[in-house]
């Protein structure tokens, strides 16, 4: 199912419950690009918590899943006390607590992106979960630039900057000027900016976009 067309970015999307038939298709989306850095995540906790023993791969999948059913059930993320980024990896933590405790659950109560006792005590983000995230926010960027451009311009895009065609390439198969390529790149590479400059993507991100 593919997203539904608005103004707002993924990012954006996913705090925006008014339409919740486009939030669940959203956070579906969300979880398939971040899957795999959520699972950077918990094997990353994991590590931390057990001096570096190999994280069973079963038991981090199980993490994830229940990291994922305890964002839905709970809905206790608030944007504006901190990055969902963190938030993911306070209750990622949470669930690699429990597991390696045995115990019951801690208190989702304690659970928010800013300055309690749980988040302060959250390991330090890997390099491994930082180039992961950074891969994952990146194809959510690509994302959001296909919905808010023509399908011609996308095209032309993904031809020169994702597949690394030259503009006479793109302009000989295209049929068209190679005029036509740089001013469709220009204009792509505006709107790709304005949207990697938008709130939810500067909060997401550490470090400035190159692009």
């Amino acid at each position: 199912m593919s997203l539904p067309i608005t103004s707002l970015s993924l990012l954006s999307r996913l705090r925006d419950e008014g339409d919740h038939a486009g939030w669940q298709v959203s956070w579906k989306r969300f979880l398939e690009l971040y899957h795999g850095p959520l699972m950077a995540m918990a094997a990353s906790i994991y590590r931390h918590h057990t001096g570096n023993a190999v994280p069973p791969q079963e038991a981090i999948e199980d993490v994830v899943a229940t990291v994922v059913v305890d964002f839905f059930k709970r809905d206790r993320y608030d944007p504006e006390r901190g990055r969902l980024r963190t938030y993911l990896r306070v209750l990622t933590n949470a669930r690699i607590v429990d597991m390696l405790r045995k115990e019951k659950p801690l208190d989702h109560e304690s659970m928010t992106a800013g300055g309690d006792a749980l988040a302060e005590s959250l390991p330090a983000e890997s390099p491994e979960e930082g180039r992961s995230f950074q891969q994952a926010l990146l194809a959510t960027l690509i994302e959001d630039l296909r919905e808010h451009i023509p399908l011609r311009q996308f095209e032309i895009f993904e031809m020169v900057k994702l597949k690394g065609m030259s503009p006479d390439q793109a302009a000989a198969e295209l049929g068209v000027h190679r005029g036509v390529i740089d001013n469709s790149i220009y204009k792509v590479m505006i709107r790709l900016r304005e949207i990697a400059a938008s709130p939810e993507y500067q909060e997401e991100y550490y470090e400035s976009s190159s692009f």
